[in-house]
């Protein structure tokens, strides 16, 4: 840490060592200045560089920009990405990937219940961490009849071009590589979800939804008809534009291998894990924890009741009804429930699907297992409610730490942790998802629900 004088301007001159990588991907370091130990977060470095930087003391925390890398830490390695400070979708493309996942570690037991954070930690390392996204969401921006897609530029709302995007599939990059001209002679902005589809011939294509803030010229839906037709496409949805109503080209419908290896249906714009290779890792062990939580005389005992919340199109749910379990999976998505229903079906699998408000749904008093993969926004309202009336069990399945250590808070003192585990699903970012599985405490209370 190197003293700086007090500055006469927000900007001001500092040569740090970055100290720790931040839960938003920023690397921290902390200078004394005007008496003042401030933190100062820095995007685009690794532990252990020595930077000279820019520092803008009139935000809290204080905000750095590397001027010049001094010199690199051991954790520091070559960016597989030639865009990376420019682009805003994977900010630790300069970071090793052993140094991700100890850090994505960290964060997540800093997050923990203070009660809890000695437990072990397992890890599920990525394979592949280049070129495994088989979807991407894109912005788009279009004037002057060009049409500008690409990932946020850093900071802003701005989409930025590039020639490559390393992290996508190659079948996904192709389609992402395709769709500005596609849309040339468009005005306004929008987001684009690119995916995996079936074309009439049975054959894998990409699928689109592009929901649209502007107006669509009429070419352009002439051309998406003809890249469907050619095959090229299996389908696209367009939302907003000039038309009331979605348009629908094709079979927009998107799918992905389910962690079963067979085919897994979902809703059309709907979510799907970015790696299919790490979520088969984490669904199965998904799976492999719900069985052990279910009593070894299961085969001779009605089924245990076990609630899935936000459900989704059944990722999990395919592998959770493998189970002898009467199991209700709940989703508030009515395109989502189609595609649960259909792939349960498909598996000749019983589960009842249920479309309604996970924040809110009662589950009865008899369930012994819940299970729950809320988006990033967490879900502290079922927390709330598992604090007023505990399951024996639970699986929470998370995508930010930070929201999990909100959402697990109210449950410390009911349940103990009995595995907690990260799964690299987007290499060369700073986001981890997480697995929690909980027991509820012997004697521990149990009030009303309300």
């Amino acid at each position: 840490m190197k003293r700086v004088k007090p500055p006469g301007s927000p900007l001001t001159a500092l040569h740090a060592t970055i100290t720790q990588l931040a839960p938003g991907g920023d690397g921290v370091t902390i200078a004394e200045i005007a008496g003042e130990r401030r933190a100062v977060f820095v995007r685009g470095v690794a532990t252990g560089d020595r930077v000279h930087l820019e520092v803008d003391l009139s935000r809290r925390p204080a905000r750095g920009r590397v001027v010049e890398l001094l010199e690199p830490g051991a954790d520091r390695v070559a960016s597989a990405c030639a865009w990376v400070d420019r682009c805003g979708g994977c900010d630790w493309m300069q970071v090793s990937l052993d140094a991700q996942r100890h850090a994505h570690v960290a964060h997540v037991r800093a997050a923990l219940p203070e009660a809890w954070r000695g437990v072990e930690i397992a890890t599920h390392v990525a394979s592949p961490a280049l070129g495994y996204r088989v979807r991407a969401r894109l912005h788009v921006r279009a004037s002057g009849g060009r049409a500008i897609v690409g990932m946020n530029a850093s900071s802003t709302r701005d989409p930025v071009e590039v020639d490559t995007c390393v992290v996508l599939s190659p079948e996904i990059e192709a389609a992402r590589r395709s769709l500005s001209p596609l849309l040339e002679g468009a005005h306004g902005r929008g987001d684009a979800q690119i995916a995996m589809g079936l074309a009439k011939d049975g054959t894998a294509r990409p699928v689109l939804e592009l929901e649209w803030s502007g107006a669509l010229a009429a070419a352009c839906y002439a051309r998406l008809e003809r890249a469907v037709t050619a095959g090229e496409w299996a389908g696209a949805r367009v939302v907003g534009g000039e038309a009331s109503r979605p348009a629908v080209i094709g079979d927009p419908t998107p799918w992905m291998t389910g962690a079963d290896g067979a085919p897994l249906r979902l809703a059309a714009g709907g979510f799907g894990q970015a790696s299919e290779a790490t979520n088969a890792v984490l669904a199965r062990r998904v799976a492999d924890l719900a069985s052990a939580m279910i009593p070894a005389d299961a085969a001779t005992t009605p089924p245990h009741r076990v609630v899935e919340l936000y459900a989704g199109a059944g990722n999990l749910t395919v592998m959770l009804a493998r189970a002898r379990v009467d199991l209700t999976a709940v989703e508030s998505s009515r395109e989502a429930c189609d595609a649960a229903r259909a792939n349960v079906t498909a598996r000749g699998l019983a589960a009842k699907v249920v479309e309604a408000d996970a924040a809110t749904y009662a589950w009865s008093p008899a369930t012994r297992l819940l299970v729950l993969d809320p988006p990033r926004t967490g879900a502290r309202a079922v927390a709330e409610a598992i604090a007023r009336a505990p399951v024996r069990n639970v699986i929470y399945v998370s995508c930010d730490a930070q929201t999990l250590g909100r959402d697990l808070a109210p449950l410390a003192d009911l349940y103990s942790p009995i595995a907690v585990e990260t799964f690299e699903m987007f290499p060369n970012t700073s986001h981890v998802e997480t697995i929690v599985a909980l027991e509820r405490r012997r004697g521990g209370a149990k009030g009303p629900r309300t």
